[in-house]
């Protein structure tokens, strides 16, 4: 199994979020940075035209939580900072989500591999790893086969080749695999095109597209790979 990183194993940590856009005096609610990475992607997936703009899903994020275009540019910076870990031991991307870790367990459990596919800068098998997440071997979070980062590998999603390397990694042809991702633009598109059947995280149920599966959470997961690792 494929995995994505941001947005189905992690999400940007709710305090640190807070704590750095309170030192540029702005105030949000903590509870509403998970729901609000998810609307931000949605849009992202139905608003191409906003990837032409500086920092797409900063400027979503920071909007849907609730900061006004007045102080857009200052929260942007903000989290910006916090990204390129500025402070020393804090890690943006560190929340888990929902169920993800007891699952990605139980699949290691069933003898599924897991190898996590995600766009970064190549620093995300690190901050994995430090933020006890998930890790290639014995660590504090959950063991997986690997961790595929964009930007050692080369390509990016939904460019086929970071899934290449993947399947490369696993040792296994698309027609075994699955890949769960929180977008469609990149997650969707990007297995298609490698061949690999792609399952949308996708909480709210916003998408209801019928060209792919859909989970609510990583825990629904099951009801896929079994008669897909079967056939």
């Amino acid at each position: 199994m494929l995995l994505d990183a941001g947005g189905v194993i992690v999400l940007p940590d709710r305090d640190l979020v807070a704590d750095a856009l309170a030192r540029a005096a702005i105030e949000i609610d903590r509870a509403s940075v998970p729901r609000a990475h998810y609307r931000a992607v949605r849009r992202l997936d139905t608003r191409p035209d906003l990837w032409g703009r500086s920092d797409p899903y900063l400027r979503a994020f920071c909007d849907l939580l609730g900061i006004g275009e007045a102080r857009l540019a200052d929260a942007v910076g903000a989290l910006s900072e916090l990204g390129d870990r500025a402070r020393s031991g804090e890690i943006l991307w560190s929340e888990q989500t929902p169920n993800a870790l007891p699952t990605i367990v139980a699949l290691g459990r069933a003898g599924i591999r897991v190898v996590v596919v995600t766009n970064s800068d190549g620093r995300a098998c690190e901050n994995l790893r430090d933020a006890g997440i998930c890790q290639a071997g014995a660590g504090r979070g959950a063991d997986v086969t690997e961790v595929i980062d964009s930007g050692v590998v080369g390509s990016a999603k939904p460019d086929p080749g970071i899934f290449r390397a993947a399947l490369e990694c696993a040792a296994v042809s698309p027609a075994a695999v699955v890949h769960v991702g929180d977008t469609v633009c990149a997650d969707v598109v990007g297995a298609h095109a490698a061949g690999i059947t792609p399952i949308h995280l996708d909480p709210s149920r916003a998408c209801r597209a019928a060209d792919h599966r859909h989970v609510r959470s990583l825990a629904g997961i099951w009801r896929h790979v079994v008669p897909h690792a079967a056939g």
